[in-house]
This record gives structure tokens, C-alpha cells and sequence, in this order.
């Protein structure tokens, strides 16, 4: 017999998936490099790298991946990943993604596997980049279980099967990170100290001769350096660094749209409004209203 409680997750599961809480995008092959930029997803994503080889940038810094790699992405954090695929070295990817209050209560009888969840949900996290050596047989047989039963979800039936599921995945990643198992950065490069600079001048306006001058390099050497590393512009990952805190402060801050924009490095309050929905799809405004409790 069912115990009530048993049920009321159950229910909470059915409508996350139902409302797009969780998506499951299962063994996505590319063979053409995709657009690149830098971005940020509202909830926990979880990649797993089946084949390809690219790196990552996060947290102003660099990471190789490749195939056996599992990268945990925290909710709001800027990142950009890169493939340079063909017909012969595909780019090969299952990603999870959920937003994680909607699970908050599924994972409160287990405060061994809820404190790790929460770990990954709140707090700053050591390492992100793992490799699935462990019982990588597994896990994939659980993502395939999991992509079957999203494909052909009979309703009630499959309930219970689908919060197996999910705490299956948060298991196997608390198992990663508690082994150690995390992707080596490479010394701090140019494009780390420059990520870095960013992070301390990116409020302000942008200066590539100041920026250049503190590294000791030309203003060319410096824009190649990160063009040819991260496959994007100095001037583009500023924008993405100043939008991102934008919608940090229209979800936690009361200030005008206007003043948030300049609080952020863009004074131009028309041209922040339109960098906004570019890069969200939302006006501020929008984006705020879509935030409130």
C-alpha cells in the first residue's frame, strides 16, 4: 500500500514534468559546431559528454572535455562550451535539467542525499567537472531508462518509476563528487586573467587598454588570445557578465530598471533594454514580473 506522503511526491513529480520543471534531452548528436555563446540556465543542469572533444569555460576558468566527462552547471552561473565537431568526431550529449524546487520535496526524506542536493542547488561548489569512470555502465543505463519512460510516459503507472529515477542520477553525482573524480583546470592562462579582470572592472566602462596594460600584452594579442580560446569576444562575455547580474538584481532587488542597468556597467537605459531581451528574450520588466513570489 501506498503511504500518502508517497503519493504527494509522486504528484509533485507528475507536474514537474508535466510543466517543463525537468527536461531530458537524451543523447543529442552534433556534427556542425553550433552557435557558441555564453549563458546561464534558471535551474541545475547536468551534462554528460558521451563522445566529442571541446573545453569549458566557468568560473573564469578553462576545462577539457571529452568523452566520460559530467559537468554540473548551478542554477544562474555563466558558462560557455565549445565542440569543434564534423561527420567523423560528432558531439554527442545527454543533458538534465530541472528546476531544483520543484524537487526540494521529494529529496527531504533522504537528508544524507538532500544536503548534497543542496550543496549543488545553494552553495559554492570545489569542483563541477568530473569523469564517469565510476559505474559508468550504470548510469547511462539509468538515463536511457529515464529518456524511455519520458518518451512514452503512461501517467500514474510510471510515477513512481520517474522519482526513482531522479534520485538514482542525485545518487550517482554525490557518489562522483564525493570520490574526487574532478576535471584538472590548466594553470591560470591569459584568458583566466582576463575573465578574472572582468570580474573586478565589469560595472565599469569597458577599457581594453587598461585590461591590456595590467597583462602586459598589446590590445590585439589580448582580443586574439581570447578569441582563439574561448571562440567568443572580450566585448561579448562583458555583456553576458553585466546581464547576468542584471537579472541577479531584478529578482532580489527593488531599484528601478534604470538604475539596475547602471548599476551594471550600462547607463544607456534604452540600449540596456534592448541588450536585455536579446540576450533573455525577456524585457526586464518581463523578467522581474515572471520572478515575483
Amino acid at each position: 500500500m501506498d503511504h500518502p506522503n508517497n503519493m504527494d511526491k509522486s504528484v509533485k513529480i507528475f507536474h514537474a514534468l508535466n510543466n517543463k520543471a525537468l527536461e531530458l534531452r537524451y543523447r543529442i548528436v552534433s556534427t556542425e559546431t553550433p552557435p557558441i555563446f555564453y549563458h546561464y540556465h534558471k535551474g541545475i543542469e547536468v551534462l554528460f559528454v558521451h563522445r566529442g572533444r571541446g573545453n569549458l569555460t566557468l568560473n573564469r576558468k578553462l576545462y577539457n572535455l571529452e568523452s566520460g566527462c559530467v559537468v554540473i552547471l548551478q542554477p544562474f552561473q555563466l558558462h560557455r562550451i565549445q565542440f569543434e565537431t564534423n561527420s567523423q568526431c560528432p558531439y554527442e550529449r545527454t543533458t538534465l535539467t530541472f528546476e531544483p524546487s520543484s524537487f526540494e520535496p521529494l529529496l527531504k526524506n533522504f537528508p544524507v542525499l538532500f544536503r548534497f542536493f543542496e550543496q549543488v542547488w545553494k552553495e559554492q561548489l570545489s569542483i563541477q567537472v568530473f569523469r564517469m569512470d565510476r559505474n559508468m555502465t550504470y548510469i547511462l543505463g539509468v538515463l536511457e531508462r529515464f529518456n524511455d519512460l519520458v518518451s512514452g510516459w503512461n501517467g500514474d503507472e510510471d510515477l513512481e518509476a520517474a522519482s526513482l529515477l531522479i534520485l538514482n542520477i542525485l545518487d550517482y553525482l554525490k557518489s562522483l563528487h564525493n570520490g574526487g573524480f574532478g576535471g584538472v583546470a590548466r594553470p591560470e592562462s591569459h584568458t583566466e586573467k582576463i575573465m578574472n579582470w572582468v570580474e573586478e572592472h565589469y560595472t565599469e566602462p569597458f577599457d581594453l587598454s587598461a585590461l591590456a596594460k595590467e597583462l602586459h600584452l598589446s590590445k590585439h594579442y589580448v582580443s586574439h588570445l581570447f578569441q582563439s580560446e574561448t571562440a567568443g569576444s572580450i566585448t561579448e562575455y562583458v555583456i553576458a557578465r553585466r546581464i547576468r547580474q542584471a537579472c541577479w538584481l531584478l529578482k532580489t532587488e527593488s531599484n528601478s530598471v534604470e538604475y539596475i542597468g547602471s548599476l551594471v556597467g550600462i547607463p544607456n537605459f534604452p540600449y540596456f533594454c534592448r541588450l536585455f531581451k536579446k540576450i533573455t528574450g525577456l524585457t526586464p520588466i518581463q523578467y522581474r514580473n515572471s520572478h515575483l513570489n
